[in-house]
């Protein structure tokens, strides 16, 4: 019996899940150094004008880190799942495993409002260029107060409700996963049909600002993604050795789908025309469209398959600190690139961008790792453990 459960715990064990974590964290820290070094960064919103990349340089910058968001919900999925199963072989019961993931989306919610806002605040105060990159937001919202909300409000509410699912069979959470995906779309072919940015739609289905709230990451579209997750890692745990294969087949059947989607003009939100490459792979990702979620998530199987591969090369060591410090990379990457952000007033060259976001991740990796040590150091049940 001591046997079975061991092995069953060896079979959770995946580092190419840190991996992949750690492989779209890096590229999410060129989108911000794009947005607050660079002082480009671009919104592919639905129903507001969008300015467009200038070349192909920033489109790829940019297009890059789209595979982040879908990633954080996916691996999110996951590791609901995961932590699931071991309380639950740790003799856990189901409402303990809900309390704990209200906990640590309360704790998200705290470090979204006291330390990602002055991040963010930083880089605002040293802005000296009227127009980044084309920030517009679809809503009636003519000033006032204002709740705002970023991707950790979308991962804080996405983790409560995939803490209270994860039970459910695959089939269900299939079906949910599609239901969740298909209402953003529903929903803004009929605003002119229903009550325009009611603050509710906006937390819920469709991002913009209203009433007092705005939103770029609402619960439901993302919650997709997240349920995706956790049929995928419960099918990890039930076939360790085939789901490697089957994310390899899935993640290209999902960019072929997507491709053909987007040849044929449909399912994109707001981009449905294009005349290029770039136009072509301009998608919509405020909300995420389906073309979105699938080209999105097929690269980021792809690559889950190939991390597989490799995870033992001593060469990505890095990438495995960074996806297991993954929240404290997202809050001290804000802050050292809002920090510089005053030495790039008016933003630089696409290469000395670059050049800042590589050197970054020195300081990074090492400020990473020591938080690693560190978090270990703790006990199973410390707030240290949730961040």
């Amino acid at each position: 019996m001591q046997l079975s459960a061991k092995k069953d715990q060896q079979n959770l064990r995946h580092p190419s899940i840190d991996i992949l974590r750690g492989w779209i964290i890096i590229w999410m820290a060129l989108d911000h150094c794009s947005g607050m070094i660079g002082r480009m960064h671009f919104m592919e919103m639905w129903g507001v004008p969008f300015k467009g990349y200038p070349d192909l340089a920033w489109w790829f910058t940019r297009f890059i880190s789209h595979l982040c968001a879908p990633g954080f919900f996916f691996l999110m999925g996951m590791s609901i799942f995961f932590f699931a199963h071991k309380s639950l072989s740790n003799g856990k019961n189901y409402r303990n495993i809900f309390i704990y993931f209200l906990k640590r989306a309360g704790l998200i919610i705290g470090l979204m409002y006291f330390l990602e806002f002055p991040a963010w605040g930083l880089s605002g105060i040293s802005n000296q260029i009227q127009d980044s990159g084309g920030f517009n937001l679809p809503g009636d919202y003519t000033g006032g107060f204002l709740l705002p909300s970023t991707v950790l409000y979308g991962l804080a509410s996405c983790m409560v409700l995939g803490g209270w699912l994860f039970r459910l069979k695959n089939y269900v959470l299939l079906a949910l996963s599609i239901i969740c995906i298909s209402a953003s779309h529903l929903i803004i072919g009929q605003m002119e049909n229903i009550e325009q940015f009611n603050p509710f739609l906006i937390a819920t289905f469709v991002p913009g600002a209203t009433k007092g709230i705005m939103t770029l990451y609402p619960t439901v579209p993302w919650l997709s993604v997240c349920l995706l997750g956790i049929i995928w890692a419960r099918l990890m745990k039930s076939n360790p050795d085939k789901i490697y294969q089957w994310s390899l087949i899935s993640g290209i059947a999902f960019v072929i789908i997507a491709v053909i989607l987007r040849w044929n003009k449909i399912l994109n939100i707001h981009f449905n025309e294009y005349s290029g490459f770039i136009d072509f792979f301009t998608i919509n990702k405020y909300p995420p469209s389906l073309v979105f979620i699938l080209i999105t998530c097929g690269i980021n199987f792809i690559f889950l398959f190939l991390f597989n591969r490799i995870e033992n090369n001593s060469m990505i060591k890095p990438l495995k600190i960074f996806g297991a410090t993954a929240m404290f990379f997202y809050i001290v990457h804000l802050w050292l690139f809002g920090l510089l952000s005053f030495f790039f007033p008016t933003g630089t060259k696409i290469y000395w961008m670059y050049l800042v976001w590589l050197l970054a991740l020195f300081p990074l990796f090492y400020m990473c790792k020591s938080y690693l040590k560190f978090k270990k150091s703790k006990d199973s049940d410390s707030i240290w453990r949730m961040i």
